[in-house]
């Protein structure tokens, strides 16, 4: 499926991009837990949703692809029992003013019993646990 969003932030690309070489904020985002960098340079973390109705913890892994100042390409995996989503996110970044428009675009599969579930539940969980985390990112950066 693919998803897309965006929203405006007054933190630059760059301080944006710095974090995924900045482990002590990736800590302080919003529903990551157990933040770490693995051998590969690969962000590993659990992530439990806030904008659950129960608290669904995922062990979660972010690869980045590509980083540069108007965009970046990240592949993220999470994964809670048998249940495996993969995402290929693409982020462009747009200096507005004193803003950064941050747009987001997202191929997405679910595999395993959650995929199941009503594809419209699936979507609307999905585009939210990305939205929650890139804005809970911009937060931590600012």
């Amino acid at each position: 499926m693919k998803l897309t969003g965006r929203f405006s932030t007054t933190v630059t690309p760059t301080a944006l991009l710095a974090l995924q070489r900045d482990f002590g904020a990736l800590s302080r985002v919003p529903g990551f837990t157990d933040v770490r960098i693995d051998a590969s340079g690969n962000v590993r973390a659990q992530f439990t949703p806030r904008d659950l109705f129960v608290p669904m913890p995922f062990a979660l892994t972010v690869e980045v692809e590509r980083l540069e100042a108007s965009e970046a390409v990240l592949t993220v995996q999470a994964g809670r029992g048998s249940t495996l989503v993969d995402v290929g996110l693409r982020m462009e970044f747009a200096a507005e003013g004193a803003a950064t428009t941050v747009s987001w675009a997202a191929e997405v599969a679910v595999r395993g019993p959650g995929a199941s579930a009503g594809q419209r539940v699936v979507r609307d969980l999905v585009w939210v646990a990305i939205d929650e985390v890139l804005r809970g990112a911009a937060a931590v950066a600012a």
